[in-house]
């Protein structure tokens, strides 16, 4: 197992209490943050999160691309997910949604990220029944994503989401929707929160997906009915049995700390190390 840090406290702390000209300025300064912090507790893994997706087609995309080069720290993408919607029965949002996924794994390619992690999107919230297009939307998007990909060295992985999304859900509906898109080459990024949301049973989870389980989200959470990335170790999260699970399979993949702000990072490497 390999411990890292997620860019994403370093993007919600920076962006709620400094001041901007532009979100881009933003991109730039907590991905480094990230990166430095990473440097310091001597993390071996960065997931960086690009959202916004703002170099995707901007002009200083090549200046992103060099801030990462001196790190030797090993990266990986979490994908934009904001406004993005792989389930959308919309085809015109669907189609702008595998556009920026594609765009963003030319960047994984140029900079030797090994794995990217996507969001499904969010399922219809007012009748269940178009939930089975949603799926039908999910199974085309992402053939689209994976064959363009193909002759690339990155692992897609699929993130199992919070209740609300209505997709991607506790093992039943994982299981189905892998089943619908039938890929042997897109994989599965558990999110720990994600899954508490739903009553998820994690022993099932792992005993069906423990060969496509290649990324994990640490993350704790205090009620079901919201994701709030708090210092890991204050919430409900039995990370204990989590360990022992991931463990019983030899998982060897990223733990990737999630967490809302930069302040708790150290409390939280310190928590986790406790189980390393």
């Amino acid at each position: 197992m390999e411990l890292g840090i997620s860019s994403l406290g370093f993007i919600i702390e920076l962006g709620q209490f400094n001041k901007y000209k532009n979100v881009l300025d933003l991109l730039f300064d907590s991905t480094e943050a990230c990166l430095n912090a990473a440097e310091l507790s001597n993390i071996k893994v960065v997931e960086l999160v690009i959202d916004p997706p703002i170099i995707l087609s901007g002009e200083r995309k090549n200046e992103f691309i060099e801030l990462l080069k001196p790190y030797k720290i090993k990266k990986q993408i979490h994908g934009p997910f904001i406004d993005i919607n792989l389930c959308s029965h919309n085809d015109i949002i669907l189609n702008a949604s595998i556009k920026s996924y594609i765009e963003m794994a030319k960047i994984c390619n140029e900079i030797n990220a090994k794995m990217m992690t996507i969001h499904p999107g969010l399922a219809n919230f007012m009748i269940s029944s178009v939930r089975e297009y949603n799926k039908i939307q999910l199974k085309k998007a992402i053939n689209q994503l994976l064959n363009f990909t193909s002759g690339y060295n990155l692992m897609i992985c699929l993130e199992n989401m919070p209740k609300k999304a209505n997709i991607m859900l506790d093992t039943a509906d994982i299981e189905e929707i892998l089943s619908i898109i039938n890929r042997n080459d897109l994989y599965m990024t558990y999110d720990t929160s994600h899954f508490y949301t739903n009553n998820g049973n994690v022993d099932l989870l792992w005993k069906k997906f423990h060969k496509k389980i290649k990324n994990i989200h640490l993350v704790d959470n205090f009620t079901k009915d919201s994701d709030t990335h708090p210092p890991l170790g204050t919430g409900k999260i039995n990370f204990n049995r989590i360990f022992e699970i991931i463990k019983s399979y030899t998982y060897k993949g990223p733990l990737i700390i999630e967490i809302s702000s930069f302040k708790y990072l150290q409390k939280s490497i310190n928590f986790i190390n406790n189980y390393l």
